[in-house]
């Protein structure tokens, strides 16, 4: 299995960072980075039921393992790279991203667990986004994937996470140096998955 940067001869120390950043930057990571946040400092609690552990594990199983268990399927037998390099083939694995979105934020609804149903109801929404732009233009999937859960973390926390735009920029910065996307393509990820989200939480983040 091979990420689709690996595939072209890239060389150099900007590209050992790019990849790094890459490497620990695709959406389902960031979910769980941000599933973390919200497990333990929450602002409005866990709901009636569950407790950080409860909330996290649900996260990883739901919105981390799940969407990337058939692409890592796929890329073990040769018929992708982990990128998902070709625009065409991402449809399906998108399709199934926002099953598996959508059950998430059935199970946190039922469990009245707001703070991830909402972030599960935004990447369900971003996902569509991704999706219906897929269809006519290669849009950044790892700028989506950290433009809306860093937007929804602005949206809770304030001010104190505005350096999350430090994580996008650097995101951006990594994808075009590995030739994943153009500079315009990064871009609109992020802004995709910033709107997005910012139009979804007043909808879903009430408390």
């Amino acid at each position: 299995m091979k990420y689709g940067d690996e595939i072209i001869d890239l060389h150099g120390t900007n590209v050992t960072i790019a990849r790094f950043i890459s490497r620990v930057t695709p959406a389902p990571l960031i979910n769980l980075y941000v599933g973390s946040i919200f497990a333990w400092f929450s602002p409005i609690g866990l709901g009636p039921v569950l407790a950080p552990v409860g909330t996290l594990l649900l996260c990883i199983i739901l919105m981390v393992i799940m969407p990337i268990t058939p692409i890592i399927y796929e890329a073990a037998k040769g018929n992708i790279d982990l990128d998902v390099s070709q625009r065409k083939s991402r449809t399906k694995f998108l399709l199934f991203s926002l099953f598996c979105y959508s059950l998430s934020f059935v199970v946190y609804t039922l469990f009245g667990c707001i703070i991830m149903s909402s972030l599960a109801a935004a990447y369900f929404t971003v996902s569509l986004g991704v999706t219906v732009v897929n269809l006519k233009s290669k849009v950044s999937v790892h700028g989506a994937g950290v433009g809306g859960p860093g937007t929804a973390l602005i949206l809770v926390f304030g001010i104190f996470a505005l350096p999350v735009v430090l994580i996008w920029i650097a995101v951006i910065w990594a994808r075009v140096v590995l030739q994943q996307h153009s500079m315009a393509q990064s871009i609109a990820g992020v802004l995709l998955g910033a709107f997005i989200t910012a139009m979804t939480y007043p909808f879903v983040y009430i408390y």
